[in-house]
């Protein structure tokens, strides 16, 4: 399991940015880095690539605009990609280490509920619980291709539009669907999965149809 080493308001500048086209010679120019030395805003700024947050091109940053139709695009490819890999693991449920899984979810529900600032490391570690799912399943090719288009810049964007209390009660959803796999269950394993994904991706359209956005502002 990793964390996120951003500290989390520099985060969210960088989604709350307005100006998602604009491009940044430097790493300190870009919102939420600015200000600090170059080699510390430099050691940010490629996590942030590796999160799936900025993209750097012939040496200048772009912030990708991960907007609800975006974050919602990606996950109907993740949730199609993960019913797959559910059944697969289902299918072979007798030799099957679910222990990393379990570990993470129970990593999850250890994160106090009552601050919404844990949206997003919880986001980040629930993103490793899925991708530990494509994983346990053995599909080389799904893996891969979860991996490469996927990014977990679609969790993390994608929990700004949760609200603590639904976020928790997808955890019961992680532990019924682990139940499933053990059992061997293929089809109901596949379809809580995709229900799963399927109504996260419905909570971000309601949310951002109302422009509900969950993580603090500047200066809280």
């Amino acid at each position: 399991m990793t964390t996120i080493a951003c500290p989390a308001q520099m985060i969210f500048a960088v989604l709350r940015e307005p100006s998602k086209r604009r491009r940044y010679d430097s790493a300190a120019d870009i919102p939420g880095l600015q200000g600090l030395d170059a080699p510390d805003a430099e050691r940010l700024a490629l996590e942030l690539i590796e999160l799936g947050l900025i993209a750097r091109d012939h040496g200048r940053y772009t912030i990708i605009d991960w907007s609800v139709d975006r974050i919602t695009e990606h996950l109907a490819l993740a949730g199609a990609i993960q019913a797959l890999a559910a059944a697969e693991v289902a299918a072979c449920h007798g030799k099957t280490d679910f222990s990393h899984l379990e570990a993470l979810n129970s990593a999850l529900k250890t994160f106090d509920d009552m601050d919404a600032a844990n949206l997003l490391q919880g986001a980040y570690i629930d993103y490793q619980w899925h991708l530990e799912l494509v994983r346990l399943s053995g599909n080389r090719a799904a893996l891969a291709a979860y991996a490469k288009t996927v990014p977990p810049a679609v969790w993390i964007a994608g929990a700004n539009y949760f609200q603590l209390d639904e976020a928790r009660s997808s955890l019961v959803e992680h532990d019924r669907l682990v139940a499933y796999m053990r059992a061997g269950d293929t089809l109901r394993a596949r379809d809580a999965v995709s229900f799963h994904v399927e109504e996260a991706a419905a909570q971000i359209r309601r949310a951002g149809a109302a422009r509900i956005e969950s993580y603090p502002g500047k200066g809280t």
